[in-house]
């Protein structure tokens, strides 16, 4: 699935973060809000033939005028800075109709562009309407919203709502505007929110605990570990107050408490703010999400909760120095005064990438029992094909849904379904719709890129398959993919290695035949939270995921290859970085290399074996034997599964 949206162009494929239900009636009462399984086209598609975006761009063009604003910038972010946001966030989505994770919208008085990837170009090229002009990041020639906004006339006011803004990326980016004669403006209310009058309004899902038995410290020992951070990296003058870490995270602060919400569709997480201090915690939560059993959980590690709305406030009151990271926001940052604020890596971010045993047997764990439910489906789905039953693509991921819900510890879905069949699957964040049935052919691949939320482990799985006979452009090509994949999974590498370092081996058979894909190659993955985490993953720069591997890390690896409207492959297994025994153990750093769990099969039909190794071939062989081996226990009662996995 794909990545955080500011790491756009580089990063795996993912379904954007909010469908929009095409009920028109819904629509007028409360905008954009998030409503699961609807149709994000249609809608759009509905608003647009009703008004189109004319009547809300010439109403904030207003707010600009009465804030001395030339331009306004709205970005995909909430105030926590998440790749995915709340109903009541999706800002963007209001003013431009344009629903993929990752885009910034700016608006100027007499123009409205939206910046966007490759992964969303086809889907923002609908969903936009005349009076945007669509900015295809990557594209030669096309800067990004950053450096555009660096070319506005001098002198010009640039607005943005400083909650939004995260501290790391507006401090480069307020020097530059200052550089080149321009100005930051920050209103006291977000400009867009003045004129979404029926704005919904914040969740607040009841929030529950995360047991020990899947997270495998407790909170209190995870707190501790961050005092000795504090204690050991900062030292203040007898005088002075002793610092504080300040986490806004929002996925950062559920792993941290072993607490677990609701508030973000698909994301177990809840709206807060945290502050470690040397004796106390301050948890600012909304308290209508509190059960007795959470308060409870709160109290055994010192909490003090606090009222989520009058966070800022209180936080400007934060005595002596306050440690905190990049993806705070800007306003935050001006309450504290910026002097009294030192930026660091997340040192909860870093620790958390790291899985502990009990993380990692969950992981294993969740992706045996998905591999059950993935053989019981893809053996349904191949039946129904070959008696020559029409299967959409909406039926097909909900059939597959179906079969997870069945799952110990499920609780929901990772991400939207994606399930695309023939050109549909050349759109690396397509989503399938029951208002736009389109059939599963026998004639082109077919490509599922899905997951669940278990309690132990959040999953995210790509397959794609052929029903019928696969060209020999389309085999050359799946096996080209197949073998960027093993060369990742094989590798053996020394302690320090990062992602960047090994991502052109997944590209490099496609290379030698003049082909790519434009996302990343991995990313990292949460224990029952996002289905991104940001600290690991591979890419082919650095500045994407410079973290070096180290054992626990955990990671997806999944090449791929779009013929714009043909055909697309992707195939996507999660990795957990282990230590490895080498024949020399060269220099004084440890050997490390991928412990797969995914275990789903490959299809064999897709691969032209005139193309592999002798190891190639040995892989795939083994691994679809594993998988077999271990899923054939748990589908002893579904004789189509049985014979499907026999078959492999």
């Amino acid at each position: 699935m794909g990545l955080l949206s500011c790491f756009a162009p580089l990063l795996p494929a993912r379904s954007s973060a909010a469908s929009i239900c095409s009920d028109a009636t819904l629509i007028d009462k409360s905008a954009f809000a998030h409503v699961e399984k609807c149709d994000v086209e249609a809608a759009h598609h509905a608003v647009q033939k009703e008004d189109g975006t004319g009547a809300r761009l010439a109403a904030l063009r207003r707010e600009m005028h009465e804030a001395s604003v030339d331009a306004y910038v709205v970005p995909s972010a909430d105030a926590h800075g998440s790749e995915w946001v709340g109903a009541c966030d999706e800002r963007r989505a209001f003013i431009s109709n344009f629903t993929g994770s990752a885009g910034t919208a700016i608006v100027t008085a007499t123009e409205a562009h939206l910046f966007t990837d490759s992964r969303y170009f086809v889907q923002a090229r609908k969903q936009l309407d005349s009076n945007w002009t669509l900015e295809k990041v990557g594209s030669a020639g096309v800067k990004n919203w950053n450096e555009w906004l660096l070319d506005l006339p001098k002198d010009s006011k640039i607005g943005i709502d400083a909650a939004v803004l995260d501290y790391g990326s507006g401090k480069a980016l307020s020097q530059s505007v200052k550089n080149r004669g321009l100005e930051f403006v920050f209103p006291a209310e977000n400009l867009v929110d003045k004129i979404w009058h029926d704005r919904p309004a914040r969740t607040h899902e009841p929030i529950h605990v995360h047991p020990l038995k899947f997270t495998g410290k407790s909170a209190t020992d995870k707190i501790a570990d961050l005092r000795s951070y504090l204690s050991s990296n900062f030292t203040t003058a007898d005088d002075s107050p002793s610092p504080s870490y300040l986490i806004t995270s929002l996925t950062a602060i559920a792993w941290l408490l072993n607490l677990r919400g609701g508030d973000i569709a698909h994301n177990p997480v809840f709206y807060a703010y945290f502050l470690v201090e040397t004796e106390t915690v301050k948890l600012w939560v909304q308290e209508e999400s509190l059960s007795d059993e959470v308060r409870s959980a709160i109290a055994e590690f010192g909490g003090e909760i606090r009222d989520y709305e009058n966070a800022l406030d209180e936080l400007a009151e934060t005595k002596g120095l306050v440690v905190t990271d990049s993806k705070s926001s800007w306003a935050i940052v001006e309450r504290l005064g910026e002097v009294n604020v030192k930026i660091v890596k997340s040192p909860v971010e870093t620790a958390q990438a790291v899985k502990n045993e009990v993380e990692i047997q969950g992981f294993r764990n969740a992706y045996l029992r998905d591999g059950a439910a993935w053989a019981r489906w893809q053996a349904w789905l191949e039946e129904q094909l070959e008696r020559g039953k029409e299967v959409t693509e909406w039926d097909a991921g909900e059939k597959l849904t179906s079969f997870r819900e069945g799952g110990q510890y499920f609780a929901g879905l990772a991400y939207e379904n994606i399930s695309a069949a023939g050109e549909n699957a050349a759109l690396p964040h397509y989503e399938p719709s029951p208002y736009r049935p389109t059939l599963i052919s026998r004639d082109s691949p077919y490509l599922n890129d899905s997951g669940a939320q278990y309690l132990d482990g959040t999953i995210d799985t790509t397959r794609t398959m052929h029903f019928g006979k696969p060209t020999r452009e389309q085999k050359r090509a799946f096996t080209r993919v197949l073998q960027g994949h093993i060369a990742v999974d094989s590798l053996i590498f020394p302690e320090g290695t990062t992602g960047d370092a090994i991502d052109a081996l997944a590209r490099a058979p496609l290379w030698s035949e003049g082909m790519n894909y434009g996302h990343g190659t991995g990313h990292g993955l949460g224990e029952y939270l996002s289905v991104h985490e940001s600290q690991v993953g591979i890419a082919h720069s650095a500045a994407y995921f410079g973290t070096p591997f180290q054992p626990g890390h955990t990671m997806s690896n999944e090449p791929g290859y779009y013929e714009e409207r043909s055909y697309g492959i992707r195939i996507e297994s999660v990795l957990i970085v282990k230590e490895v025994k080498t024949r020399r153990d060269f220099g004084d750093r440890r050997w490390l290399g991928f412990e797969r769990v995914t275990m789903v099969p490959i299809q064999t039909k897709m691969v032209d074996y005139s193309l592999l190794t002798p190891h190639e071939k040995r892989w795939l062989r083994d691994h679809n034997r594993l998988c077999a081996e271990k899923l054939l226990q748990l589908v002893k009662h579904d004789k189509r599964a049985v014979r499907w996995l026999k078959r492999q």
